[in-house]
């Protein structure tokens, strides 16, 4: 990964070239920053830096051996830990029985979150560990030469997830690492790292991504429209993740009036064979497109109650105003409370990782009751 590829982070950037131009490099240091910012990103580029046979004035080159190497997070001189999980019937689960699919899933977004890593490796319900056997077999692999490199690197993703005694094991080598070999550590929770780590890493501090930042990467990097990128921006808040999962999951179709009409007209009828079938097609879809098809939802219901007390015109386009001023018969005084409610409490539950699949089939089983209010009522 090259500097240039990352957008912002000018200063850190910087200081990390310089550090190697000056040749005073911290053994050990610590990349910190909120979730979705660049802290592995800039990790990985800073790496792959060291270690360019061409180095640029302020990237690598990109082009030789070993740049082309750290391009597939494949360098024999790159070693990476990160939590895994007990799964596959593997007794002492280790990096490399997983290394194929988190380089993966890395390059293909630098900027995910553990959650993602465990919901890729389909143990979304499960946290990861980094245990005991992971530092054993560092200190083998240290124990050889250097395969090509001048400088061998092991970056540490989320070494907060170390349990007590890897990191006590891994303390000493962290202090006092072999002649040549520097420690990257990219953490989320510094607070949950023994003191005794901390104090021994030059600790390089990345904030979020501004909304230009994060904009100007989805229309390069994406083929984001503005329009399309400003949406997704204001949701994702500087977390640059959340940002690409919008995009990847196509943001535009599950926010979409289309998805919303599909989804009322089956509660409307009560059709549960429909319903499980939607049902299937929203757990499919990553949880920021759930959470963003939630607040959709709630906007389209408060739009109605607006239109339905005051009558006024819509500030929606042409096809969403159709849709409302249809829709807005059904939602009122007496049910429109119970259903924000509902959508407010499904949020909450989609952040906190709970079943997509029964929180959205539990909430259409409630807003095929809901939406009858205003027929009965009528009657």
């Amino acid at each position: 990964m090259l500097f240039s590829e990352i957008p912002g982070n000018n200063k850190v950037k910087q200081e990390l070239i310089s550090s190697v131009k000056k040749g005073r490099i911290a053994h050990a240091q610590l990349f910190l920053g909120n979730p979705g910012n660049a802290k592995l990103s800039l990790a990985i580029a800073y790496a792959q830096f060291l270690n360019c046979e061409h180095k640029k004035e302020d990237d690598s080159c990109n082009n030789c051996y070993s740049c082309l190497m750290y391009n597939q997070l494949t360098h024999p001189d790159l070693h990476i830990i990160f939590p895994v999980l007990k799964i596959n019937k593997i007794k002492n689960p280790i990096s490399e029985n997983f290394i194929a699919e988190w380089r993966k899933l890395i390059l293909e977004n630098p900027y995910i979150s553990p959650q993602d890593w465990y919901q890729y490796l389909g143990v979304e319900n499960k946290q990861g560990v980094i245990y005991k056997h992971e530092a054993r077999d560092l200190q083998k692999k240290l124990t050889l030469k250097n395969y090509e490199s001048a400088f061998r690197i092991v970056l540490i993703w989320m070494p907060e997830k170390m349990n007590h005694v890897t990191a006590n094991k891994l303390l000493k080598l962290i202090e006092e690492p072999p002649n040549g070999t520097y420690i990257l550590m990219v953490s989320e929770d510094y607070e949950q790292l023994l003191p005794t780590i901390i104090s021994r890493t030059q600790i390089i501090k990345n904030k979020p991504f501004n909304s230009q930042e994060v904009a100007s990467f989805l229309k390069k990097e994406k083929g984001i429209s503005n329009e399309k990128a400003e949406i997704i921006t204001i949701n994702a808040k500087g977390n640059m993740n959340k940002a690409i999962q919008l995009c990847v999951d196509e943001i535009e179709e599950v926010s979409s009036i289309e998805a919303f009409q599909k989804w009322m007209q089956i509660c409307y009828r009560v059709s549960l064979n429909e319903l499980s079938s939607l049902t299937d097609e929203f757990a499919k879809k990553g949880r920021e497109n759930q959470k963003v098809f939630f607040q959709y939802s709630s906007t389209v219901i408060r739009e109605c109650l607006m239109f339905n007390v005051f009558n006024k015109e819509l500030s929606l386009d042409n096809k969403q105003e159709r849709f409302v001023k249809n829709f807005a018969p059904y939602i009122n005084e007496e049910n429109s409370v119970s259903i924000f409610e509902r959508l407010e409490k499904a949020i909450k539950n989609i952040e906190r990782n709970a079943n997509p699949k029964i929180i959205f089939y539990e909430l259409s089983l409630q807003m095929m009751r809901l939406l009858k209010v205003k027929r009965k009522l009528a009657n």
